[in-house]
């Protein structure tokens, strides 16, 4: 079984802002390609002169902290494969939203129903959690059958369901979980392990 390092993109203009990305797209704040480098550090510190294969997000934010940490790292960003089953969960109509409270006191049947069963609720022209954890299960069938190791680089709301079904938590401690951008999570035998790339006061 070949071992995770699951990364989340930097911060971003819209994640300080407190919008909501989906499938839109911001640039990383100063922070966050601070965050990006201290990853890419940790990484070489970890894997030495080891060019490990990358798989990441094809958007923006997700393709900008990729180039940063394979620059940081020494690893060749014409190498890292970009894979659309890992692109962060789209909100539909809704994607690039002011905020949560925003969006439900627009639209508070929207948030009666997503509180109701949030793992099925599917936004308007966007995807459901299950419908996410659905195309990335085969992406995770893939990396656990891998002989190698691998280090992907994706969002937030993607990060926490992999991490789900790695270990195999239900709907809601995988809801539960956290969305780190100071460090990353390596998956291996079954458990994971969270890397401190940055101290949080920093970040």
């Amino acid at each position: 079984m070949g071992r995770i390092y699951l990364i989340r993109h930097g911060e971003t203009v819209w994640n300080r802002l407190g919008r909501l990305q989906g499938q839109l797209d911001s640039p990383l704040t100063l922070t966050g390609v601070r965050q990006a480098e201290a990853h890419g550090r940790k990484l070489g510190e970890l894997l030495g002169a080891t060019a490990l294969p990358v798989l990441a997000s094809p958007l923006g934010r997700t393709r900008q902290t990729a180039a940063i940490i394979c620059d940081t790292a020494g690893l060749p960003y014409e190498a890292v494969r970009f894979d659309e089953r890992l692109m962060e969960i789209t909100l539909g109509e809704h994607d690039g939203y002011h905020g949560w409270g925003a969006l439900d006191e627009d639209f508070p049947e929207h948030a009666i129903a997503r509180r109701a069963d949030p793992w099925h609720y599917q936004h308007p022209g966007g995807e459901s959690t299950e419908m996410v954890r659905d195309r990335l299960i085969p992406v995770m069938n893939e990396l656990r059958a891998a002989e190698t190791a691998h280090i992907v680089i994706a969002h937030g709301v993607v990060n926490k369901i992999m991490r789900g079904i790695y270990l195999g938590l239900s709907e809601e401690d995988c809801f539960a979980l956290d969305r780190p951008q100071h460090g990353f999570h390596v998956l291996e035998d079954g458990a994971e392990e969270f890397v401190l790339s940055m101290p949080l006061e920093s970040a």
